[in-house]
């Protein structure tokens, strides 16, 4: 009996489709890459010269997607664009600068009564004239645009240090801030006044389900206070415990490239201090279970005091002869006690 054969479906790129390759060799006209198993691809032409900035820093050997324009041109090559790779690596790169708040020079292009128009990398962007520094900014008696257009027409061609104040890779916006750089440098000016376990009177700007927002110092500086730093106890949200406008004292926990992280719980007192003398392992003690879920319970025996117990170490079973429920108080016993990751794990 002859065996069948099982065909495997190929699905072979067409005209548009992006396959990835790597770059054998590049001169001043074209780069050549490797699409095996469909053969070599050129980069030439106007797309070479699209790509210009991308390519010169490709190495061979380098991986790279490249589009398909044509599957067998002249030359009996693959006809290639590296215009969309080339501009995913430069979105990439401009949202790295937006995460990391980083400054960056720029040279704007155009000018319009609106701002200055900014080609970055073959990504055009724009610099509002509201968002220009005070030495820059297009002051005129009367507002006359033209006069406006031609101040703003004089800082073309010129280096101007920017932040990212918004960008979207799907509508291709890209707005730039000179006003934002002036910003950051007054603020560091500000920060640098204060240290690591200072304490300072705040004010709440803003509750979010992570945490708060506050304002301190004249001028004000910006600072977070993490959910996690509020209370040792658990806390569900904390405009349950505060309002926006409430002044309260905090403590300064880190600066890291101007930002401020503050703790209101590091002025109270650590209910773990001294847990290992109170609580020890193989001794009963009350707790309210405060959460039921698919492995286990949480158990508080006071605010800042949390155990968990699984099911699987609950020893015996005969002890659980309904379901466990929130708010129901219990004596656990403690397995195992961790004051370094503040865990105590339980069993009935």
């Amino acid at each position: 009996m002859i065996p069948r054969l099982k065909y495997q479906k190929i699905n072979i790129p067409t005209n548009n489709s992006a396959i990835e390759g790597t770059v054998l060799a590049k001169d001043k006209k074209a780069l050549y890459v490797d699409a095996s198993p469909l053969g070599l691809a050129i980069v030439r032409g106007y797309e070479f010269n699209a790509a210009r900035n991308f390519i010169k820093d490709l190495n061979i050997g380098d991986k790279v997607i490249i589009k398909i324009l044509e599957l067998d041109n002249e030359l009996g090559l693959i006809e290639a664009s590296l215009k969309e790779a080339s501009r995913d690596k430069i979105w990439n790169y401009l949202t790295d600068i937006k995460r990391n708040n980083e400054t960056i020079v720029v040279r704007p292009t155009e000018a319009n009564r609106g701002g200055l128009i900014i080609d970055l990398k073959g990504i055009q962007g724009f610099l509002p004239a509201s968002q220009l520094s005070p030495k820059h900014y297009p002051e005129v008696d009367g507002g006359d645009k033209e006069t406006i257009l031609a101040k703003l027409k004089d800082l073309v061609n010129r280096d101007i240090e920017v932040k990212i104040l918004d960008l979207d890779e799907e509508t291709n916006k890209l707005i730039f801030s000179e006003k934002e750089v002036q910003h950051e440098e007054e603020k560091q000016k500000l920060v640098s006044n204060f240290q690591i376990g200072d304490v300072v009177e705040c004010t709440i700007t803003k509750i979010v389900p992570f945490g708060m927002f506050v304002k301190f110092n004249n001028p004000p500086i910006d600072g977070l206070i993490h959910i996690s730093e509020i209370d040792y106890q658990l806390i569900a949200n904390p405009a349950d415990i505060y309002k926006e406008g409430e002044k309260i004292q905090a403590k300064i926990q880190s600066i890291t490239n101007n930002k401020v992280s503050l703790s209101i719980k590091a002025l109270k007192p650590d209910p773990w201090k001294d847990a290992t003398e109170i609580y020890k392992v193989g001794k009963q003690y009350e707790g309210k279970i405060l959460k039921t879920g698919t492995l286990g319970v949480l158990v508080e025996f006071e605010p800042g005091i949390y155990g968990f117990m699984k099911y699987n170490d609950i020893e015996n079973k005969t002890k659980i002869d309904q379901p466990l429920e929130i708010g129901e108080k219990r004596n656990f016993t403690i397995k195992t006690i961790d004051p370094n990751t503040r865990r105590i794990a339980l069993t009935l």
